[in-house]
């Protein structure tokens, strides 16, 4: 099970970024970004009061479509990936 995670969740980002890509739900167009893992996310309390860290984008499209996609990311203390949302779109791999 632990293969499945790491290969959908890595578990550590790509040098200071974690690239992503996203689908837009009305037109389609495949969106890149990227996280720089250092310096975006924000750092929050759980409710035991265990730090984690949290980033929030918002991307649009480079076509016609100005469809707003959010993505939340959520990394532990070493920057590795818990989990992540999205509205407005899906993840897809690249």
């Amino acid at each position: 099970m632990s293969f499945f995670k790491d290969l959908f969740f890595p578990p550590h980002p790509a040098g200071i970024f974690y690239p992503f890509s996203v689908k837009c739900k009305r037109c389609g167009e495949i969106i890149r970004g990227r996280v720089n893992v250092y310096n975006e996310p924000s750092m929050e309390l759980d409710e035991k009061g265990k730090p984690y860290y949290t980033c929030r984008k918002v991307l649009i499209g480079n076509g016609y479509c100005f469809e707003k996609i959010e993505v939340v990311f959520k990394f532990d203390e070493s920057k590795r990936m818990l989990d992540r949302e999205i509205s407005g779109g899906e993840f897809v791999e690249d």
